[in-house]
């Protein structure tokens, strides 16, 4: 993996809080990794070694928060890098381990987080894994809420409210947002509660308080 050098301090592209922390997966340019001058120079240089280091480093940077860096302490490189306590021993491997690793600037970094380093080509890796990451979870919120929709409108068909309000897009949008940022069930009260909210339909409502989720 080629660590061309983009500047002495660029802006990563991911913020602080991008996580892949659940991901079991990255993909491995294998023609990229095999002819890159990383590899070449280790080869030749007899620091084979360094290679497997960097692989160790480059995998435990998606698990970093942004995912795709890496904290710049010896300390906590070395705990990465599986050196352990041999703090001394990942100093020395570490110029050889850490080629193309530079300082980058995140967003939303909380105050006294330290600097971290960023790879160019890590970094294309992690923000096209988040970008997939975004999409399964924009996926299931819209599944999540389809199911909800169709809930609503059952409760809707139940109620002794006119024709046009069960049969409305747009009502039953309303009461399921209501209920799913209230952490409401779908039920007939809370679907009540929802409606005297959302369009101002009054009537006799008794509250059940069940927070924590739509069933």
């Amino acid at each position: 993996m080629d660590g061309t050098t983009v500047s002495e301090t660029w802006w990563y592209p991911l913020k602080y809080g991008d996580t892949l922390s659940n991901h079991d997966w990255i993909p491995l340019y294998i023609n990229r990794l095999l002819t890159s001058r990383f590899v070449a120079y280790a080869v030749a240089e007899g620091r084979r070694e360094d290679i497997g280091t960097a692989l160790l480093l480059w995998s435990g940077s998606f698990r970093e928060n942004p995912a795709g860096t890496l904290p710049n302490d010896d300390i906590e490189l070395a705990q990465i890098a599986k050196f352990g306590a041999d703090v001394d021993g990942w100093r020395a491997a570490r110029a050889g381990a850490m080629h193309g690793w530079q300082p980058v600037e995140i967003d939303g970094a909380e105050p006294g987080s330290g600097r971290r380093l960023g790879h160019p080509l890590i970094s294309e890796i992690a923000l096209d894994m988040h970008k997939r990451k975004r999409g399964r979870d924009h996926a299931r919120e819209a599944g999540r809420m389809a199911q909800v929709r169709t809930r609503v409108r059952k409760k809707l068909s139940e109620l002794p409210i006119p024709k046009h309000l069960r049969d409305s897009a747009q009502v039953v949008d309303q009461v399921a947002g209501y209920l799913v940022n209230a952490g409401l069930f779908v039920t007939a009260e809370n679907v009540r509660i929802a409606l005297s909210e959302t369009i101002g339909l009054t009537g006799d409502v008794t509250p059940l308080g069940r927070k924590g989720g739509v069933s």
